[in-house]
């Protein structure tokens, strides 16, 4: 449904679907809410489905002006001397070797 909704938002209205906010902590509301790893999984596979311009950034706004903060997860795993491990939208971490000038 949520991958239908930004298709029809940016293709037939030309409305960028621009945040997926996570559920705000209101009383009364826990039983509609995810974790934020159900999140994450939700947006990784929609990032498989849609092109990049479909795809909303996913956020939670923090208590006590804290403000919006993506909750994208970071692909990348850490370092290897020169080589940086990054996990690909697949899941499989890879080796990428940083060749700067």
């Amino acid at each position: 449904v949520l991958e239908e909704l930004c298709r029809e938002l940016m293709y037939r209205l030309g409305v960028k679907p621009y945040y997926l906010h996570h559920g705000d902590l209101a009383r009364g509301m826990a039983h509609r809410r995810t974790t934020i790893a159900e999140g994450q999984a939700l947006v990784s596979a929609l990032r498989q489905r849609l092109s990049g311009i479909c795809n909303p950034t996913y956020v939670i706004d923090l208590p006590e002006g804290g403000g919006k903060v993506p909750l994208a997860s970071c692909a990348i795993e850490g370092r290897d001397g020169e080589a940086w491990r990054i996990r690909g939208q697949d899941g499989m971490v890879r080796a990428y070797r940083e060749v700067v000038g």
